[in-house]
């Protein structure tokens, strides 16, 4: 018997091993038994191909197709090499086996059959294991995906991210490229990078049309007939796809699906929902049909690149020339004003003159060093008389003496007139390409493309979708067992990134996945989602914020980085996916969206200048309003506690607030931390948004308020990704509130008031102050000073400072003239009638040590007027049992008609509360 496993015979070019019983070579030629033949046959040798030795790769590491069919359940695989030619012996696991030539089949291979992409892939696996995100009964989902995944074909986008060197990123020459949604110049870069690569990043800075990107993108998938999922963490990000898609009447291509609750309602409203458009016949457009119509948008995008360019050159010469005026206005403040006789000649350029400015500025240095001698001063003189012979090629030079004066005036003399003449450039150039812009007309041109290549995709659509039949109804079990023609009829696929691997059946595969928000996915999410399709288009920006990997989390995830020695780029605790796809593919191809169009540019140039080393180009404009970006630093002091400070928020409230001139629908409050957050809900109104930043990333408002919280800013107050998001989601106005103490100079925040002061903005101190103010160390000389001047009533001075503000506050006021105050009065002396009391409050209010801190009596008629009490944050703070202890009270309290006010010690306008708080009770308003 032929072991078939281990031989193949091909006589005269048929593969006849399954029906070969022995073959046996005599002198040169093949005797060959047949089964089931009684006698033999004989063939000369060049006949008889006998292939032996076979490869036997693991089955699991291939996906076979023969005919069209995937062919499934099998058992072992042997490869028989002849030449340039192969042929696979196939067994199945019901034992029946067959022989097939390789040309015949198409095989993919598993990256996983690699050792690299293997190790990696388990080291994602064990990551998704840590991941706590479970269903229900206790399931780790990302872990059950993972475990699902036994093969991946070496052609999907994450092949090359497991193991770039093996599998180089495909690269191909990109058709006509339409722009149905509008673009700019870095929008076409990044829609061609996309069609040209297997996988692109696309780095999208805060206002620079990331998801009109990301329209145009899908725009070109559809008229190529292909397939998209587009996935992020954020699920608006993806709703706000499927809202963009919908204005244009295209929603009924596209399934928001991923999590069961999201596939479930696409069964139910497909009937409601996702009917073709009932004006679909005019979509149709005989001229769109015509070739020339493509070269039409091919001709208009061409055109249009000169126009954006002349754009991005004026945008940036108006960045320039404002730069330049409050550049001047600096060097006016420190050197004053002064008349120079020297003139540029018409040939030289602002760059001559900064040129000898700098020169200048080196014979200067020179000229403080040790004095030179020998060849070193002969040198520097010949130096020097070269530079005056081109600086009067340059300049008109006044008279004989210009040379002989001190250096400083020289160089003031060249940097005056650089400032001159720069400024003149700048005007002119601005002035000629906004003339340029306005004769081509630049905003119809665009409005052209844009409606030739909607006319385009739409008729594309149409010739797809609109042949007079009923949309298809799908069930939920289609999503899984019919998902091609799913597919077909719904070629954008939503979904959040976790559940991009079961939006449809596990095995289906998109042509593209377009992943947005990358900066805040996980590296074993991301490449999940990787896995299911062969082009990717990765987006987002990396000085954005990250996402959030615990600490306890990251001495897990670095315990398994380490078991399995993986490599820096792959580390699922300290990268992003975005960072690690940049660094694991070094070259891979990235298009930064340059064109800024939300904020104002003094706000936005903070993040430019200090984030993107000033590669953005701002396209809003500068209109000289006032307050555009202002901070305002709260009294000295230690304000905060557990994540809150209470004085930022009194200055928010008080402060900041009044100066705004927006609805409260529009004003935003960002902070660190969550405390904060709740903190500042609860003291504003509820229409003002108040949010942590990482739930503000990627939405935006006309004014924004940032409190920082820490009293000394802290590493992660100060994360320069954090600061960087909150800053740019304001469009029109930005408030920094930051505590009056010393601050890092090296630090984010410090950098930010610094460029508030130079671009001229208000940095101003709080004019908000508080009594216990001076329990701080900044102010332990005034609390003494106050202090001498007042009685002592008790051992804490917190307690000693009211005291002393209410004797103020009695003898300010000439109507409060008749009372007077009594200090730790016991509460069983102010209320001796328990009626109204329960059990408990009884028992509390007879306690001997139950008193209050402070009661304003009228001393004629002995009346209680107000109780006033001190609270220590820490001591009173909720949750305590003395905060129970005081609910008590306050109920207490009002029960009989006893004001009440509650003097926090992190609080603050102690004296105005108090005196608003006695008038009220007197009638004096």
């Amino acid at each position: 018997m032929i072991d078939t496993s281990e031989n193949l015979i091909i006589i005269k070019g048929q593969i006849k091993t399954p029906e070969i019983e022995s073959c046996q070579n005599h002198n040169g030629n093949y005797k060959v038994v047949f089964r089931n033949v009684p006698s033999a046959y004989t063939y000369k040798e060049e006949n008889v191909l006998w292939l032996t030795d076979p490869d036997k790769p693991d089955p699991n590491n291939y996906q076979i197709i023969s005919k069209g069919r995937t062919l499934s359940n099998i058992k072992a695989l042997s490869i028989f090499k002849a030449g340039s030619h192969n042929y696979w012996h196939i067994r199945f696991l019901n034992g029946k086996e067959y022989d097939y030539r390789e040309k015949d089949l198409e095989i993919i291979e598993s990256c996983l059959g690699e050792s690299r992409s293997k190790s990696i892939f388990e080291y994602l696996k064990k990551v998704a294991d840590a991941n706590e995100l479970k269903a229900d009964d206790g399931t780790k989902l990302l872990a059950k995906q993972y475990e699902k995944i036994h093969f991946i074909a070496n052609n999907r986008a994450i092949a090359v991210y497991l193991n770039p060197q093996k599998y180089k990123m495909q690269t191909q020459t990109a058709s006509t490229l339409i722009f149905p949604f509008g673009c700019n110049a870095s929008q076409q870069k990044a829609v061609q990078a996309a069609f040209e690569n297997q996988i692109s990043v696309v780095q999208g800075p805060p206002g620079t049309g990331k998801t009109q990107t990301i329209l145009n993108i899908i725009a070109n998938i559809l008229v190529r007939g292909k397939t998209v999922q587009i996935v992020s963490n954020n699920n608006s990000a993806i709703v706000n796809v499927l809202e963009k898609l919908s204005k244009y009447d295209m929603g009924f291509i596209v399934a928001l699906l991923g999590s069961t609750a999201n596939k479930e309602k696409f069964i139910e409203t497909q009937e409601e929902e996702k009917q073709y458009p009932e004006n679909f016949e005019s979509w149709h457009d005989a001229d769109a049909d015509q070739p020339q119509f493509l070269n039409q948008i091919h001709h208009q995008t061409e055109e249009l690149k000169s126009i954006f360019s002349k754009q991005e050159r004026l945008a940036m010469a108006r960045q320039e020339i404002q730069a330049l005026k409050i550049e001047w206005q600096h060097y006016l403040q420190e050197f004053g004003t002064k008349e120079i006789t020297l003139q540029q000649r018409k040939s030289s350029s602002s760059a001559d003159l900064l040129n000898l400015w700098n020169e200048c500025q080196q014979f200067a240095e020179k000229e403080q060093s040790l004095s030179l001698q020998g060849i070193a001063a002969f040198i520097q003189r010949l130096k020097w008389f070269f530079f005056k012979f081109r600086s009067k090629a340059i300049c008109k030079i006044p008279n004989k003496g210009f040379y002989k004066r001190e250096m400083s005036l020289i160089i003031a003399d060249f940097q005056i007139l650089f400032y001159q003449t720069k400024y003149a450039e700048l005007e002119v150039e601005i002035d000629t390409l906004e003339k340029e812009l306005a004769n081509k007309d630049a905003a119809e041109m665009a409005r052209q493309m844009t409606d030739t290549s909607m006319k385009y995709l739409k008729n594309q659509l149409f010739h797809t979708y609109g042949n007079n039949h009923d949309k298809p109804i799908f069930t939920l079990p289609d999503l899984r067992n019919n998902w091609r023609e799913v597919q077909k009829e719904y070629p954008i696929i939503l979904s959040t990134t976790f559940s991009s691997l079961s939006s449809l059946q596990r095995d289906a595969v998109y042509d593209y996945i377009i992943m947005d928000e990358a900066s805040q996915v996980s590296v074993e999410t991301g490449a999940l989602a990787l896995s299911c399709a062969k082009n990717a288009i990765i987006v987002g920006d990396t000085m954005q914020l990250p996402n959030v990997v615990t600490e306890e989390n990251k001495e897990k995830l670095n315990f398994i980085a380490n078991a399995c020695l993986i490599k820096p780029e792959y580390d699922c605790a300290n990268m992003s996916f975005l960072q690690s796809i940049c660094k694991v593919i070094p070259n891979i191809p990235q298009t930064l969206l340059r064109e800024h169009y939300r904020c104002h540019p003094r706000i936005i140039n903070f993040c430019n200048q200090k984030f993107y080393g000033g590669d953005l180009v701002i396209m809003t404009r500068d209109k000289g309003e006032e307050d555009v970006i202002c901070a305002i630093r709260t009294a000295k002091g230690y304000h905060s506690r557990s994540h809150m400070n209470q004085r930022e928020i009194d200055v928010i409230k008080e402060e900041v607030l009044p100066n705004l001139s927006y609805e409260t629908d529009e004003i935003g409050v960002i902070a660190p931390y969550n405390k904060q957050v709740d903190a500042v809900k609860s003291a504003l109104e509820e229409d003002i948004d108040v949010a942590t930043v990482h739930k503000f990333q990627g939405r935006e408002k006309e004014a924004i308020i940032m409190t920082t919280v820490d009293d000394i800013i802290t590493s992660f107050s100060d994360d320069p990704n954090l600061l960087n998001v909150a800053v740019s989601r304001a469009k029109s106005q930005f408030y920094l509130v930051v505590s009056g103490n010393e601050q890092p100079k090296d630090c984010n925040i410090s950098d930010l008031i610094a460029y508030i002061e130079y671009n001229n903005g208000i940095v101003s101190t709080s004019k908000i102050h508080s009594i216990f103010d001076y329990l701080y160390e900044q102010y332990t000389d005034a609390r003494i000073a106050y202090l001498k001047k007042h009685k002592k009533i008790s051992e804490y001075d917190s307690e000693n400072l009211t005291f002393a503000l209410l004797e103020d506050i009695l003898k300010e006021n000439i109507n409060m003239r008749h009372l007077n105050i009594i200090c730790h009065l016991p509460l069983y002396m102010l209320i001796q009638d328990y009626s109204l009391l329960n059990e408990e409050e009884s028992k509390y209010a007879a306690n001997i040590n139950t008193h209050i801190d402070f009661l304003i009596y009228n001393r004629v008629s002995k009346q209680p007027i107000l109780a006033i009490e001190t609270d220590g944050y820490t001591f009173h703070k909720s949750g305590t049992s003395q905060s129970e202890r005081d609910i008590k009270k306050d109920r207490i309290l009002e029960l009989y008609g006893i004001p009440l006010v509650r003097l926090s010690t992190i609080g603050s306008n102690e004296k105005k509360i108090i005196g608003d708080k006695l008038s009220e009770v007197l009638n004096l308003h």
